[in-house]
């Protein structure tokens, strides 16, 4: 197609050429130039075409290496950017012309100069924050190489940098800002002021302007730890003052008035605080040396208490000699302060092995009192759920002693393993001491059994002696139609006896039967009533004379007041019911408790009955109270 093109254009410039020579030579023939001057205007106007067509070719040649020169200059940069930009090499394609080539290379050059422009503000406005943040918290600037251009990677590596700078200069005014605010709370509370240089950057200065270096959040940290163990010494100290006091007016027995007084306005942990409070001690000594005596009976008290909190023996409290001391001094009393803080330090020092024994001590005391309660028969007098709730608690205490005496073995089992020596109640190992414990558990109950036993067998002697009382309850109380108010003779013979029970006796033994003790107790039939002598008929029959029931009467009131003495027999605590004594099983008619006491006869005829109607022998003993 080029080729055609320039064809066309010399057949054009031919045919100009040709026209223009035609044209020429008319006119050259109209003014009638020679042949010779013909030939040489030709050769003038050949030469001008010559040199015009020289000059344009001239000037195409230069604009051709000017073309060159600035693809060469352009391909060079965007070599050198890519380099800088640390991208890919540019190739442009090789089939484009040069004037296309170099349009793309100049485009090139001037997006690859852009983005170097941009990382490089991107750079001056990261390290400018970097700068600044390190210049707040005394750090080192993030480092690039000056004069170059950063690679991306560069770039958001920096940029990583600095917003973590960011979160850390955030963290560290928050931190110091909330520091800052104890520290003026704790300097409030000890009343104390700035000494240091530091101290005073802390508290007077404004927070923007501190400087949030490492070192600095250091001594913070520092400083603040320092005021809360002075404020923590500070309280420990008024603690112990205040204790020291309390137990100075316990021991001097200084009125609630004088203590009230003396509280007011005395409350915190400052310096004149401590101050007043060691006047208030040190009056206090004085008053104490001038008492010695009573300090040292009360802190002998205190001592004891102490030493029943740490189980210690007899021997373990026969050690402290001073104890029994009489010579009352400022050394005795100063040995019995020591002897305090020591049992003190050793509760301290052990007090979760002794607050799990004194937990499972107070479980076996509760288990030992609910069993004495499960065997005791009046329990069941008791009203409104009470016998449910004490054996729901005697149940659970029963299931929750062995887990904790348990706990309580391992406990002492891992202290002594990490002591290396054994851990002694009442002077002897935990094992020994429980084991003690359990068996003195089990003689009191064989003994309180053998007491029963004995008990039982006195009772039954003295039923079979003098007779027994109804087995009924003293609480239990029967639906009896109300009766009249009783005679004046009736609250007579009320008054002579403490049971207001009538009371008949009958005793009927076999005559024929030798073989049987004279004095067993196996076949004899209990029953709630009593049977009266056989032979004696009631005072208030009317065959007696008005005299003689005078003074059978009183001839038996001082019988009967024995009798029902005898009757009584023991209180009411008793673990035994008590029972009445009948022949072969046969029962008198129940009698009312409010029966008339005429309806017995006296304990001679009682006797006489006995002997009459039975071959049983037995020495009769004295009534009590002779």
């Amino acid at each position: 197609m080029a080729t055609n093109g320039r064809m066309s254009v010399v057949e054009d410039l031919v045919k100009y050429l040709d026209s223009s020579m035609s044209k020429l030579n008319r006119i050259w023939t109209e003014i009638g130039i020679v042949d010779y001057q013909r030939k040489e205007r030709a050769q003038t106007a050949m030469l001008h075409l010559q040199n015009l067509l020289q000059d344009m070719v001239q000037e195409e040649e230069a604009l051709k290496h000017q073309i060159t020169k600035r693809i060469e200059k352009y391909t060079q940069e965007v070599k050198t950017l890519c380099n800088e930009l640390e991208i890919p090499q540019f190739e442009p394609c090789g089939k484009l012309s040069m004037l296309q080539c170099e349009k793309d290379l100049r485009a090139k050059v001037e997006s690859l100069s852009q983005e170097k422009q941009d990382r490089l503000n991107t750079l001056k406005t990261l390290k400018d924050q970097d700068q600044h943040l390190c210049d707040a918290m005394c750090l080192t600037p993030y480092y690039i190489p000056t004069g170059s251009t950063p690679s991306n990677d560069q770039l958001k590596a920096l940029e990583q940098h600095v917003n973590s700078l960011k979160a850390e200069k955030e963290k560290r005014f928050v931190e110091f800002v909330s520091k800052k605010k104890q520290i003026v709370e704790l300097f409030h509370e000890i009343d104390r002021n700035p000494q240091s240089d530091f101290e005073c950057d802390v508290i007077c200065e404004e927070d923007n302007t501190f400087l949030l270096s490492t070192e600095n959040m250091k001594s913070l940290k520092v400083l603040l730890t320092e005021l809360e163990e002075q404020k923590e010494d500070m309280q420990k100290e008024v603690t112990e003052l205040w204790g020291r006091i309390s137990c100075l007016w316990d021991r001097l027995e200084i009125s609630e008035a004088e203590r009230s007084h003396f509280k007011k306005d005395k409350s915190g942990i400052k310096a004149p605080l401590i101050e007043a409070l060691k006047v208030e001690i040190a009056k206090c000594e004085k008053l104490k040396f001038d008492n010695i005596q009573r300090f040292v009976e009360g802190m002998r008290k205190e001592i004891v208490e102490w030493w029943d909190k740490c189980f210690f023996s007899r021997e373990q409290r026969e050690d402290f000699t001073a104890y029994f001391n009489e010579n009352y001094t400022e050394a005795l009393l100063d040995e019995h302060e020591r002897e305090v803080k020591k049992l003190k330090k050793y509760y301290e020092d052990h007090k979760q092995m002794f607050e799990s024994l004194e937990k499972w001590d107070c479980f076996f005391r509760q288990m030992i009192e609910m069993e004495r309660k499960a065997n005791d028969p009046n329990r069941f007098n008791n009203r409104g759920g009470k016998l449910l709730q004490e054996e729901k608690a005697r149940k659970k205490v029963l299931k929750d002693l062995p887990k904790i005496e348990e706990d309580l073995k391992e406990t002492v089992i891992k202290w002594e393993a990490e002591n290396g020596r054994p851990f002694l109640v009442e002077g002897v190992a935990l094992d020994v001491f429980v084991q003690r414990q359990w068996e003195a558990y089990e003689e009191q109950k064989v003994k309180e059994k053998e007491q029963r036993h004995k008990a039982k067998a006195r009772l039954m002697e003295e039923e079979m002696i003098y007779g027994s009382k109804p087995s009924t309850p003293a609480k239990k109380r029967f639906l009896t139609t109300p009766t009249k108010t009783p005679s004046s003779k009736l609250r007579k013979l009320e008054d002579g006896s403490s049971s207001r029970i009538s009371v008949q006796v009958r005793l009927r033994v076999k005559l024929n039967d030798t073989t049987k003790t004279p004095m067993s107790c196996s076949k004899i039939q209990h029953s709630s009533v009593f049977a009266s002598p056989a032979m004696k008929a009631p005072m208030s029959a009317s065959k007696y004379t008005p005299g003689c029931k005078t003074t059978r009467r009183r001839s038996l009131r001082g019988n009967r007041k024995v009798l029902s003495e005898r009757n009584a027999g023991p209180p009411n605590t008793a673990l035994f019911s008590h029972t009445t004594v009948s022949s072969h099983g046969q029962t008198a008619p129940p009698l009312h408790y409010d029966a008339s006491m005429a309806s017995m006869g006296s304990y001679q005829d009682f006797e006489s009955g006995i002997q009459m109607n039975s071959t049983l022998t037995y020495r009769r003993k004295p009534p009590l109270g002779i």
